[in-house]
């Protein structure tokens, strides 16, 4: 092969490859622009209808202006409205917002209870431990002076380690320890 066809052919390859990068960046920006499309068709969706709640708040409210105006003979009351404005919020907090209230302050009582039964828990605990740190190491004298009384006896430190179902090695300690043998 000559260097000629190899430059092409690397040439070739690098031309396809610099096609390929780009028809997947367009595929990309596409499926981009197509979320973004569909995220518009959202928002627009919402304000129409939030635009279409304005209107007819405005016609709720013009109708309130004319109730309050036949009444008092005015031309409107705003204090009628004011009044109808307040009892509108707290119908819409009492039906939406109360509820949740309530459920955070359950939710509340039901940590403080968890918080208060593991506090005791973790109390009850301290308190039993406590007496682990005072426990004594078990004591070897009992068993010294029985294999000094059985050696004093004449028995073999073969035999008192038999007869007692220890080591010899153990029996021949203590009696070294004690100054016997």
């Amino acid at each position: 092969m000559s260097i000629d066809l190899l430059i092409m052919i690397s040439l070739t390859l690098l031309i396809l490859a610099g096609l390929a990068w780009g028809w997947m960046t367009i595929q990309g920006l596409q499926n981009k622009l197509s979320n973004h499309t569909k995220s518009f068709d959202k928002l627009m969706q919402i304000n129409y209808q939030l635009n279409k709640e304005l209107s007819e708040l405005k016609k709720e409210l013009n109708s309130v202006v004319m109730t309050a105006s036949s009444r008092s003979g005015a031309a409107f009351s705003l204090e009628e409205i004011s009044r109808r404005i307040d009892a509108r919020i707290n119908e819409a907090l009492a039906s939406r917002v109360m509820p949740m209230l309530e459920s955070l302050r359950r939710l509340e009582s039901s940590v403080d209870d968890f918080t208060n039964e593991h506090e005791e828990r973790m109390l009850d605990l301290e308190e039993r431990t406590k007496s682990i740190g005072k426990i004594t190491p078990p004591s070897f004298s009992a068993e010294e002076d029985k294999i000094e009384s059985l050696f004093n006896a004449g028995k073999s430190a073969e035999e008192i380690a038999r007869d007692m179902h220890i080591t010899v090695g153990k029996v021949n300690m203590v009696l070294r320890l004690r100054k016997l043998i």
